[in-house]
């Protein structure tokens, strides 16, 4: 060690390097030191575990910090991503004080031999190590003039700090201004896998750090596939933003993109600058470009802002922009594309060529297209609450033709099935044991051949809940106003073989207010070997009808009410057995449900218009029926609305039993079948009345999970009456540890055979279609993507899917073949007439810094289940 007194002048000559901001610290702009020191206070860093035969000497990237996974601790490794080859792991820091912040921690330097000369200048010489707190620092040799503040290293530079590491060649120090230079530097930063090097680093005055020929990557070292590189790079550490000039992005040692000046936030701050753009490219479209610019107006207010090119279509603009306040979290999106072109469709030309009119074929053609999308929450869980999704679309082919570049679509499904958008503004208050809420809804229909669903203008519940102990009570209370435009009329060709035969459908509404009242008052006992759950319900609903349409004007305030009591009881039993020395646990629980209702006199709910056609002369406003289902057995009601009272006495009767891995509570087989048991008075349907019809279909259900990874599941409605299945399906489902994903599905529904008017095709057939799909590793990063969506009624392919995967730590690529039904002319030409799209997609993702081509992932999240479950489990 230095003797006390040259320790104390060298102390105050190079005590600069112990302050907040290093210079090791300002090469990379890091993180504030309050979150590096967090880093020191957490358990020992898992050590690379060398090989026997002494492999780790031959590691060429040991002095980053780099190790092979073939090199690390068995424990380590396993936590490691498939798809890496390795890790960053920093030593140990053994010595005094080195969980300490450098402020509160004295500052110690040994070497191997040490001079103060007479000029001033203090000697350091061989193996020089000065650490305070947990920063650290070595080097060959270091030379302090204190008469002219400056600190000069040279030889082996090594700077560290809690995950950061920084190498160099050459350092020169000035104490009192904290202004520093570096050259040949090598940096690190060890959890969040980057590193990178610059000619020459300087640290000036004013904090502010350039990088001159600096470099970054997050690639592994020995497989460098992108790295970001400037002409200089400037960071700002008081701003928290960094400006870059001659920047460029190269892929594979190939300069790809090209800045002259680029702007970019520094850590996690927002920062306003260019993102990267995203391509693609359609036979129906061709050339899509578009390039966002990020907008950070203010820390609780930003915007995307993206203009966005379309070779077949046109120049349109899509905005996003969101706002953070203490009460309320908005989101709004734009987008718009004047004039539209009309896109590059061979189908539709053909069709025009034909004498098809060609607003009918090409309906967007020469429009101006927009989307609109507003999604707020408020309240931020308290006592109220507020919520508004507002969609709107210039028309219902937006999606199908257009999609959007950037913003995200509110539903979680593929935008170009969506079949409405919703419109909805609602306000609610909760009590203890009340909440009432205020709705206006509506609907905005994307099917052609739908008509618009009744807007709800408003919506009025008031719902009480109370419990005592097993004992409950529920009051709903709700008041609707369904309004629809009088008429409304859709324009169709009635015979798709003649162009002529255009024709309109006209169907008339009526608009009515609606109220109803449920009271209930039940038990809920649960034993471990059984249940029991009575109930009484008391149910009353009553319109006020607009007199506009109506059959009979006199009946414009129809009403009905009933009692209604349902049991709800089922029990368990269990027993212990064997089969082949494997102990399980089997199950038989059955399940019965009854129901008994007073008459509900619906009489006055059906025909109560002059309407035509598919049901618009009965009181349905947002009413149906649920898909019968092995669930449905034991509900109160089958209809999924409040346009009705399920006045059906039944009972309703289940078995199920199950066989269960004691050790991991896993259903390995489960069967479950029932049926229901109806009155022989009659019952009301959505439309009708129905007499004598003493049972249900029968319905049976069957699961397997033989192991964690795969699962199988069928479901079968069989009406056994006609001897026939209405409804039937299997899938098989399987994603294990090694990210292997298969699925396998068939469904059935047993529909009516419609043929056209000349009966030369079939227009409409029981469904049958197959579904096949995988993701299957060659090796830990080449993966084979698949899928096949066959339809056996009318013998063809709905979707092909094939392409192959390249996953690694540093970048990913998808290379994908897809051809696919093209729907876009479903109302205009016969089936067996609808032509098939292909294309070739390629998506590449450089992990840590953009994607391009991202439909890729979306078509597979779309078209492979569990693609997006296999998605997370990889990081």
């Amino acid at each position: 060690m230095l003797e006390a007194s040259r320790w104390r002048r060298l102390a105050l000559a190079i005590g600069q390097l112990s302050r907040p901001r290093s210079l090791a610290f300002g090469l990379l702009a890091a993180q504030p030191l309050w979150f590096t020191a967090a880093a020191v206070a957490e358990t020992a860093v898992p050590q690379a575990t060398p090989h026997t035969d002494g492999s780790v000497s031959e590691n060429p990237y040991l002095y980053l910090d780099w190790f092979p996974k073939a090199q690390l601790d068995p424990a380590f490794r396993h936590s490691l991503a498939p798809v890496c080859g390795g890790a960053f792991i920093e030593p140990q820091r053994l010595y005094p004080n080195a969980n300490l912040l450098p402020e509160d921690a004295p500052l110690r330097a040994t070497a191997d031999s040490s001079n103060w000369l007479e000029d001033g200048t203090a000697q350091l010489r061989g193996n020089v190590h000065i650490t305070q707190g947990y920063r650290q620092l070595f080097a060959d040799q270091v030379d302090v003039n204190r008469e002219e503040s400056t600190a000069y290293l040279s030889g082996a530079i090594e700077m560290r700090e809690p995950s950061l590491l920084v190498r160099g060649k050459a350092a020169e120090v000035h104490t009192d201004s904290k202004a520093a230079s570096i050259e040949d530097a090598t940096y690190v930063v060890h959890n969040e896998f980057v590193h990178g090097s610059a000619r020459f680093a300087s640290r000036e005055a004013s904090g502010e750090l350039i990088l001159t020929e600096g470099s970054y990557t997050r690639c592994e070292p020995d497989d460098v596939f992108w790295r970001m590189s400037g002409g200089e790079i400037a960071i700002d550490n008081v701003e928290r933003q960094g400006t870059a000039r001659n920047v460029r992005l190269e892929i594979a040692d190939i300069p790809v993109f090209y800045f002259p000046y680029l702007r970019f936030p520094v850590g996690d701050e927002r920062m306003s600058g260019l993102l990267f753009p995203s391509i693609s490219n359609s036979d129906e479209n061709g050339w899509d470009i578009a390039i966002p610019y990020y907008w950070n107006i203010a820390p609780q207010l930003d915007a995307t802002i993206v203009p966005r090119y379309v070779q077949y279509r046109g120049t349109g603009l899509e905005l996003e922009t969101r706002y953070l306040s203490p009460w309320f979290n908005t989101e709004a999106r734009v987008a718009g594309l004047p004039n539209d072109k009309g896109g590059d469709d061979e189908d539709a030309r053909r069709l025009i060529n034909e004498g098809f009119p060609e607003d009918l074929v090409l309906p967007a053609k020469g429009e101006n297209r927009w989307y609109l999308n507003l999604d707020q929450l408020g309240g931020n869980g308290g006592a109220w609450r507020t919520r508004i999704d507002y969609s709107k679309v210039s028309d219902p082919d937006y999606f199908r033709d257009l999609d959007n570049a950037e913003l995200k679509v509110p539903q979680n499904v593929s935008a170009r099935a969506l079949t409405n958008l919703n419109q909805t503004a609602e306000a609610s208050l909760t009590s203890d044991h009340w909440r009432g809420s205020i709705r206006a809804q509506e609907y905005q229909q994307l099917v052609k051949d739908r008509f618009d669903t009744y807007s709800q203008l408003p919506r009025f519940n008031l719902n009480g809940n109370y419990k005592w102990g097993n004992w409950h009570l529920l009051m709903d209370h709700e008041l609707t106003s369904f309004d629809h435009t009088d008429t409304q009329t859709i324009r169709f060709i009635a015979d798709v073989d003649d162009p002529d035969s255009e024709t309109t459908l006209t169907r008339n509404f009526v608009n009515a207010n609606r109220a109803r009242i449920d009271y209930s008052f039940g038990w809920d006992q649960q034993w471990l070997w059984g249940f029991f759950n009575p109930e009484i319900k008391g149910i009353y609903l009553g319109y006020e009808l607009a007199d506009t349409f109506l059959a009979d004007s006199a009946m414009d305030s129809p009403e009905t009410s009933a009692g209604q009591l349902t049991i709800d009881s089922g029990l368990f039993f269990e027993r212990s057995d064997s089969l082949f020395d494997y102990e399980y646990i089997q199950t038989l629980e059955p399940r019965l449900f009854l129901m008994a209702s007073s008459e509900a006199d619906q009489t006055d709910f059906l025909n109560v218009s002059n309407s035509p056609g598919d049901g618009g002369n009965d009181l349905l406003y947002d009413t149906s029926l649920f898909t019968f289902s092995y669930d449905q057995l034991f509900r109160d009601s089958r209809f999924n609305g409040n346009d009705r009272i399920d006045d059906a006495d039944r009972a309703a009767f289940g078995l199920t039993t199950r066989f269960v891995d004691p050790r991991s509570g896993r259903d390995l087989f489960s069967a479950s079948a029932g049926q229901i048991f109806y009155s022989e008075a009659s019952r009301i349907e959505l439309a009708a009345f129905i007499e004598d019809v003493p049972r249900s279909e029968f319905a049976a259900r069957l699961e397997s999970r033989p192991s964690d990874s795969l699962r199988i599941s069928s479901e079968v409605i069989y009406h056994d009456t006609d001897n026939t299945i209405n409804r039937g399906n299997v899938t098989l489902r399987y994603l294990d540890d090694d990210f292997r994903l298969f699925n396998v599905g068939y469904r059935y529904l047993r529909k009516e055979e419609i043929y056209d008017a000349t009966d030369s095709y079939l227009v409409q057939g029981p469904v049958r279609q197959a579904d096949v799909s995988a993701v299957w590793p060659v090796n830990d990063r080449l993966s084979i993507l698949a899928r096949a969506n066959y339809d056996f009624t009318f013998d063809r392919e709905l979707e092909y899917l094939a392409g192959l995967e390249y996953d690694t730590c540093c970048y990913r690529t998808r290379v994908l073949w897809r051809r696919e039904l093209d729907n876009d002319l479903a109302d205009v030409v016969p089936p067996e007439e609808l032509e098939f799209d292909e294309g070739i997609y390629i998506e590449l993702q450089l992990k840590g810094l953009a994607g391009l081509g991202g439909s890729v992932t979306r078509m597979l999240s779309q078209g492979i289940a569990n693609f997006e479950q296999r998605e997370v489990l990889k990081q």
